[in-house]
This record gives C-alpha cells, sequence and structure tokens, in this order.
C-alpha cells in the first residue's frame, strides 16, 4: 500500500513538474526573455531619440532618422531568426510555458494586423494621428498578455507589468495630440515594461538552466 501511494505521490509529482517547469521564467526562456528585452531597449532607443528631437535638444539629418526608423525593427527581426532556430533545437517542456508562449505570439500576429489597419487609415485619411493609435493599442494589448502571465505564474511584479502596461496604452491614447508627452510615456514603457522584465526572465531563465 505505501509501495502504491509513493508511486502516485512521485507520478503526481512529473506531472506538477511540467505543468510548472520554468519558474520564473514566464515561458520565454533564455533566448525569448533576451529577444523581449532586446526589443524593448530598441525600441526604447528609437523613441527616445525622436522625444529627445521633438524637446530641440536634438536635430538628426534626413538620413539618420531614415536609419533611426527602420533599423530597431531590422536588428529586431535578425534576432528573431536567430531566437526561432534556437527554440527549435531547444523545445519548451510544461503546458504553463506552451501557453505564455502562444500568449506572446497571439499578440504578434494580432500587431501584424493592427499594421496594416492603423497604417491604412492614415494613408487613406492623409492623417498621421491615426497611425498614433497603434503603439498605444499595442501597449493595451501587452497589458492583456502579462495580466494572462500573471494568472498563469502569480507572481505580483507580472501584475504590476500589466498595470503599467495598460495605463502607459491608455495615456497614449489620450495624448497624441502632445507629441512630447507621447513619446515620453513610449519610451519609459519599452524601457521599463519591456526591456527590464525580457532581460530579468533571460536571467532567471539562465539560472534555472544551471
Amino acid at each position: 500500500m505505501n509501495d502504491k501511494l509513493k508511486t502516485v505521490q512521485d507520478d503526481l509529482a512529473f506531472l506538477r513538474g511540467l505543468a510548472e517547469s520554468g519558474g520564473e521564467r514566464g515561458g520565454l526562456g533564455v533566448a525569448g526573455g533576451a529577444l523581449y528585452g532586446s526589443a524593448g531597449v530598441l525600441y526604447g532607443v528609437q523613441t527616445l531619440t525622436y522625444f529627445v528631437q521633438e524637446r530641440g535638444l536634438l536635430h538628426l539629418p534626413p538620413l539618420a532618422n531614415l536609419v533611426m526608423a527602420w533599423a530597431p525593427t531590422v536588428i529586431f527581426l535578425i534576432l528573431m531568426t536567430i531566437v526561432i532556430i534556437v527554440d527549435r533545437k531547444n523545445p519548451q517542456r510544461g503546458v504553463t510555458n506552451r501557453a505564455v508562449n502562444a500568449a506572446f505570439s497571439g499578440t504578434g500576429i494580432a500587431n501584424l494586423a493592427l499594421v496594416l489597419i492603423f497604417a491604412s487609415a492614415a494613408t487613406r485619411n492623409h492623417d498621421f494621428r491615426y497611425w498614433l493609435f497603434h503603439p498605444a493599442v499595442v501597449f493595451v494589448l501587452q497589458g492583456a498578455v502579462w495580466y494572462v502571465i500573471f494568472v498563469l505564474r502569480k507572481r505580483a511584479w507580472m501584475a504590476l507589468v500589466s498595470i503599467g502596461w495598460l495605463v502607459s496604452g491608455v495615456a497614449m491614447g489620450m495624448l497624441i495630440h502632445r507629441p512630447d508627452l507621447y513619446l515620453l510615456i513610449s519610451t519609459f514603457g519599452l524601457f521599463a515594461l519591456m526591456g527590464a522584465p525580457g532581460f530579468y526572465m533571460m536571467r532567471q531563465a539562465m539560472r534555472s538552466a544551471a
């Protein structure tokens, strides 16, 4: 009887480990966390540059502005390709990890659709303000994803990140007529709510793997 009970306990422990593997990782792993953090830094530097120019503290020539507009995306796509290759060799284990990855992937797909929606609206109406709503909506979507992660992982800091995304997104949507504040909020959000959590999760994943 004791042997059977011990076997059942061992099986339950094994299943629990599969479901909860990754601990603090958030399901992104080392490569995914690094990619998320890098995106925050890349686009944070971009919006910070625009903010400084909006305040009249820096003036970049047209070519430099063109590079600044495209460089973060090009670098991010290169990094994303590397991460996809790495993740294929090291698949994520656990139901929770897969759920978190699915949430981020779904948000990425939604973001691509939103690019088409807002870009076409801005072009069709000849009004750049339509496009400014796109980052605000993306921030809100990030807040929703982080709420899902909080529910799955039960970490208080994840709830704070979710609230930060949501509040920043709403604030940006209400401040499209104030480019300086709009850019300041987006810069803060990218560094504090994407860059910092991404690299933190990367560090936690490295510790778990050690």
